[in-house]
């Protein structure tokens, strides 16, 4: 269960790298002003929603997902970005973190990556962890870009002007899948919409993880020893799951987990 937590959190960097105010500045995060879309998740940890809210080209915005297992919410979460601040919300504890300081992978990400358009700069990610274009598909009345990812598995991904609007992902037998179910563009937001809830405790802790994501000691442990691993043992694994994984995929989605071990601390 705890390899499909690899490959997801590399695709989640692609939509919550975070920056100082003044990288912020001109910063495009997706390629329209502003945005509300919902999606359904399912995933191993359970069945839920997810809605996003964003203005500013995406230098503000709100991910709020509640997740459900045998009838009980099992994930109550808010995810804020404002210009340059970050914020994690347990909405199920009432507490939360300020993630403002975060630097390292993401900054670097962003700096190879090309700067201030980060729907290029995901581009960039996604080929560098394997994935190719393969055509455009109509999705919510959208003209998306489809993506395939054989890294690890197989996820095939539409981009809509940079936002991900649909993700289908089989890594080692496990299935998840985040779909969005509406769109909706032009609207306003009020500043209260991109900060954390009154009354929540908030926490600025040490950063740790790949470039402050936080991470729980278990997580950690399971990562370290996914990528700990012998090219020979990876290989044997991912072929034992996935046998019709190229050479070049298993490379690539070995290099993939090198390159997030730097960042765990």
């Amino acid at each position: 269960m705890k390899k499909i937590m690899i490959f997801s959190l590399a695709l989640g960097l692609l939509s919550f790298m975070t920056f100082g105010a003044k990288a912020q500045e001109h910063m495009k995060r997706y390629n329209i002003a502003s945005g509300k879309i919902t999606y359904n998740i399912n995933s191993p940890q359970g069945t839920g929603t997810k809605t996003l809210i964003f203005d500013n080209y995406g230098r503000r915005e709100s991910v709020h997902e509640t997740v459900q297992k045998n009838g009980k919410t099992v994930k109550d979460q808010l995810t804020l970005l404002n210009n340059g601040k970050a914020y994690t919300v347990d909405l199920l504890h009432n507490t939360g973190m300020d993630m403002s300081g975060r630097t390292g992978m993401a900054m670097g990400m962003a700096a190879a990556g090309g700067g201030n358009n980060m729907v290029a700069t995901g581009k960039k990610m996604l080929k560098s962890m394997g994935g190719r274009m393969t055509g455009h598909q109509s999705f919510l009345g959208k003209d998306c870009e489809k993506w395939e990812l054989g890294a690890m598995g197989k996820t095939s991904m539409l981009i809509w002007k940079g936002i991900t609007l649909k993700t289908e992902t089989s890594i080692m037998g496990i299935k998840t899948s985040q779909e969005a179910t509406s769109v909706h563009t032009g609207l306003t937001f009020a500043d209260a919409d991109f900060q954390p809830p009154a009354g929540v405790k908030m926490e600025n802790p040490r950063m740790q993880g790949m470039g402050g994501m936080q991470m729980s000691d278990d997580d950690k442990a399971q990562m370290k020893k996914l990528m700990n691993m012998s090219y020979a043992d990876f290989k044997k694994q991912m072929k034992k799951d996935n046998p019709n994984l190229s050479e070049k995929e298993i490379q690539q989605a070995y290099n993939v987990m090198k390159q997030m071990g730097k960042y765990i601390k």
